[in-house]
């Protein structure tokens, strides 16, 4: 007899940050498919943009690209915002969903 858990197995989850940003504009990142190389959703004061998930842990998820790099904590909601020389952290209210 073989008995199992099934906490990683879900057909539908994803994490949502609601932030207050000072310099960056960002408001709102969502992640809609927990896994490295998916896109994620990023909504600033002017725009909507997607960027790669290019490291993903329990406990960090690093999104990057060519002007930006976001280092999300997944346990604290707190947010690193690198952008060319630009350095904010924002504490941001997390909503995660699982099926």
């Amino acid at each position: 007899l073989l008995i199992t858990g099934c906490d990683d197995i879900s057909r539908f989850s994803y994490e949502n940050y609601s932030c207050q940003p000072r310099q960056s504009s960002i408001y709102e990142i969502t992640i809609r498919d927990l896994k490295k190389g998916a896109l994620s959703t990023i909504s600033t004061a002017s725009e909507i943009m997607q960027k790669e998930i290019t490291s993903l842990t329990k406990v960090e998820i690093t999104i990057k690209s060519d002007d930006l790099r976001l280092i999300i904590n997944r346990k604290s909601g707190k947010v690193q915002v690198y952008a060319g020389n630009m350095y904010e952290t924002m504490d941001c209210v997390m909503d995660k969903f699982k099926m």
